[in-house]
């Protein structure tokens, strides 16, 4: 029997996309936490524009602490440290949402020129009238949320 059957207790690492943080989760956080498992949801240190993505995942593991049977979710941004995490931790699944994936040895400032983001935004927003590229955050991301979520823990 598959060792996931036998144990269905998990910790979800979830990891945060750019310019957001870990209360981004706080909807799916509830809902893993109703169904009896452990959530970790860091705050990844986007501030300190010195810091390297190793450091964000030094952040993430520190978090995680001793936690076992990890399922890490890297969304959006998050996909450039969820791997990194899963390769310092035993993982049992690892999870990429809507993930920004490098080709190997690409930096995320080299990832958004290589794939062609910024042109594909200015295209998709002439088509649905700006809803792509929306400076508010309830538009371009938050779209399925109540706006009287609580913003933040």
């Amino acid at each position: 029997m598959p060792r996931h059957r036998l144990n269905p207790r998990k910790t979800f690492v979830l990891i945060h996309g750019a310019g957001d943080v870990g209360w981004y989760w706080h909807l799916v956080e509830t809902e893993l936490r109703a169904r009896g498992h452990d959530v970790v949801a860091p705050d990844l240190p986007v501030g300190d524009d010195s810091l390297t993505l190793d450091d964000y995942a030094d952040a993430v593991v520190e978090a995680v602490a001793d936690r076992q049977d990890l399922v890490v979710v890297g969304q959006s941004f998050g996909a450039f440290t969820a791997p990194l995490v899963a390769v310092r931790r035993p993982v049992t699944s690892l999870i990429l949402v809507a993930g920004m994936i490098p080709a190997p040895g690409e930096s995320p400032a080299e990832w958004w020129s290589n794939t062609g983001y910024s042109e594909a935004v200015r295209r998709q927003a002439a088509r649905d009238g700006g809803l792509t590229g929306s400076k508010d955050p309830f538009v371009a991301f938050y779209h399925d949320v109540p706006r009287e979520s609580p913003r933040k823990r």
